[in-house]
């Protein structure tokens, strides 16, 4: 007869049961009007367009130099997402034109790695800077990505460590104008807001340099 005591697991193998039971928090994006985390960027770890000035001789990109020359709109993407990938980087694309003709610029973050982000930029002729966020790094910041909420929990097909879609426009003083995020892959683009919001901004600072110089 075995008794209650001899059917119990032992310590170790209760740390290996799954724990499927185990409360998760969604991510937590940040909002319009909450400041932008300060960032850098490896220049090894950046292919495109990127700002030369004042980082010439150093190894990092900064947050400041993006926004030297107006608002910068900061996109996270992953091949990781399978088919939901391709559809949104080629509305990427068509977005980097229209961010570029409002004066503004597009930085596109992704944990891929570099051979295969060199690859994607050849393949595609992507004309925006793309940059690795080694470990998800610089989307915990803004709230696209937590390991309290990962894309494989909630979609099926996707198995790596990926950040969600997600868009910020972020002003030169760092105040996001603009806050978007598509936790369930289902949301319509919001390419028309987000330009809209850079506009706003744009004819807020004429604003208040017309009324200086008066």
């Amino acid at each position: 007869m075995v008794t209650f005591f001899d059917s119990i697991l032992e310590d170790s193998d209760l740390y290996s049961i799954p724990q499927v039971f185990r409360k998760l928090t969604a991510i937590s994006p940040l909002k319009a009007s909450e400041k932008a985390p300060v960032f850098s960027l490896h220049r090894q770890r950046t292919i495109g367009q990127y700002i030369t000035w004042q980082t010439d001789y150093s190894s990092a990109i900064q947050l400041h130099d993006w926004l030297q020359t107006g608002p910068l709109v900061v996109a996270f993407y992953s091949s990781g997402w399978n088919g939901y990938s391709k559809n949104y980087l080629q509305k990427l694309t068509r977005l980097h034109a229209r961010v570029q003709a409002t004066g503004g610029t597009l930085l596109v973050l992704s944990p891929d790695s570099l051979d295969s982000l060199q690859t994607l930029v050849e393949q595609h002729d992507l004309p925006f800077t793309i940059a690795q966020d080694v470990d998800n790094q610089i989307a915990t910041k803004f709230g696209a990505y937590s390991t309290e909420d990962p894309v494989w929990n909630l979609i099926a097909g996707i198995t790596e460590d990926v950040p969600f879609p997600a868009l910020f426009v972020v002003a030169p003083n760092r105040q996001i104008q603009f806050s978007y995020a598509d936790r369930n892959f289902t949301e319509i683009f919001p390419a028309g807001e987000l330009l809209n919001r850079i506009d706003g901004q744009k004819t807020v600072e004429l604003s208040f340099y017309n009324r200086k110089a008066a």
